[in-house]
Formats: C-alpha cells, sequence, structure tokens
C-alpha cells in the first residue's frame, strides 16, 4: 500500500521530520495493525496536550491495510496537516540489545520527552551518539528515564521497576500493557540503580519486550522475566488476531 494522505499531507510521509506534531507508530503483521485503541488514545492525549485537534480518525483505515504484509503504520498529526503511511518492514530478529549511556539529557516536564512529539532532536542525537542498538536517557537530575526510542524496565530480586512518567519517559502502548500485567514499581532512580540489575528491558511498540544483554559495558543475562512477558506478549497479540478472524 502507498502511502496514503490527508488534509494535504505530505506524499510518502517524506516530512516525517522533526517539527511541531504528535505522532503514533503502530506495528503490523500479516495485515493487522496492533493495539489500535490504544494508540488512538495515546495520539489524543499527546495532541490535547499541544493544542491539536484530531481531525481524521485513523483507526477504520485498519481494515484497509495491505493483507499479509508486516511493517509500521505510521500517523502523523501537526496544527496544519494530517497524514497515514505505511512502510513494509520486517521487525527485528534479535534476542537481545546492546545499551549504552548517552550524553544528551531529556526534561522531565518536556513535551518532547512526555509525548510522541515531532520534536525528537535530542533522541535522534542519543541514538547517534552511541555504538549501542539503543540509547539510554537521564533527564535534567541525573535520574533514569528512558531510551531514546523505547521504555525502559528492569528487575532486582521479585520486583520489576521503570521510571515514572514524572522522571519523563512516556507513557507507552507497551509499557501500559507491562504494566496490567505484573506488578512494576514506577519510581525516579537514579542510574546507579541499574548496576545491581539481575535483568533489563525496553518497550515498545515496534520490538514489543526486548531484554538487554549488555549495558555500560558490562554483560547481562537474558532474564525469565522478560522472556515471559515477550512470551504472554506474543500470546495476547495471537489470541486478538484469532477473533478478529473469528469474529
Amino acid at each position: 500500500m502507498k502511502s496514503r494522505e490527508s488534509q494535504d499531507g505530505p506524499k510518502g510521509g517524506s516530512a516525517f521530520l522533526p517539527g511541531f506534531g504528535v505522532f503514533e507508530t503502530l506495528r503490523v503483521e500479516k495485515g493487522r495493525a496492533q493495539f489500535v485503541e490504544e494508540h488512538w488514545r495515546a495520539l489524543g492525549e499527546a495532541a490535547d496536550a499541544l493544542g491539536i485537534v484530531r481531525k481524521i480518525d485513523f483507526r477504520p483505515r485498519a481494515s484497509h491495510l495491505p493483507p499479509g504484509e508486516t511493517g509500521r503504520w505510521r500517523w502523523v498529526a501537526t496544527l496544519e496537516k494530517q497524514w497515514e503511511s505505511f512502510v513494509k518492514e520486517k521487525p527485528p530478529e534479535r534476542i537481545a540489545y546492546s545499551l549504552e549511556l548517552a550524553p544528551q539529557r531529556v526534561g522531565s516536564h518536556n513535551w518532547d520527552a512526555r509525548f510522541k512529539t515531532l520534536s525528537y532532536l535530542t533522541r535522534w542525537q542519543a541514538r547517534r551518539a552511541v555504538a549501542a542498538d539503543e540509547a539510554l536517557l537521564c533527564n535534567e537530575r541525573g535520574e533514569l528515564a528512558s531510551g531514546a526510542c523505547s521504555n525502559l524496565f528492569w528487575v532486582r530480586g521479585k520486583s520489576i521497576y521503570t521510571p515514572s512518567t514524572e522522571a519523563g519517559c512516556r507513557a507507552g502502548v507497551i509499557r501500559g500493557w507491562i504494566l496490567s500485567r505484573a506488578e512494576v514499581v514506577e519510581g525516579r532512580y537514579p542510574l546507579s540503580d541499574l548496576e545491581d540489575a539481575d535483568e533489563i528491558f525496553l518497550t515498545n511498540s515496534w520490538i514489543g519486550v526486548m531484554p538487554v544483554n549488555r549495558l555500560l559495558g558490562r554483560a547481562l543475562p537474558v532474564g525469565p522475566v522478560a522472556l515471559r512477558l515477550r512470551k504472554e506478549l506474543a500470546e495476547s497479540l495471537g489470541r486478538a488476531s484469532g477473533s478478529a478472524e473469528n469474529g
């Protein structure tokens, strides 16, 4: 499916560059978009914060995605234009990611930290600043915030921890799914809290649940909590797909 535009949106999604606007990126597996309602709510929260009126309901267009195709379906809303695009792409075939601390910081009160906005230069720069699969970001107080393109979780003992949205992370869709499935302690944490973590994992809608096997040059085990949640997410999406096919 070629990129579709609305409200005179840019052809091919070519203007998906830093600016004033909000977006959501949905993973599409075999023609079926995942977590459509959750992404719609997230887009609405971000749009409301920036004073953007959603003029287009993208959800009904899920039925028009290319049958059998896998890729990224992106919704974009700015003050003037709103559009969608679909790009065929295979999800990463990775067991785990490496993670390095980026020198850039995110402002815990900033829109671009809490929402998926087109003002993402800091995250783009952070990814380019590290020689790892993902960049780790702290906020202006040196507290753990998130990955450049993901949310951060770690396990110590029997507890799972994640930065709170007040620390400067995004209330992502997969993050929300994790919080609904497991007991997670949200808060403000220093970087040193990762030093004695038993396992670390990242989440977003594209990679799902991704274990971290190297942090700051230290090897980490791919732990059972991340593997369990990854399996449960796949099973949950599989059941949802089956229900849609039968319904």
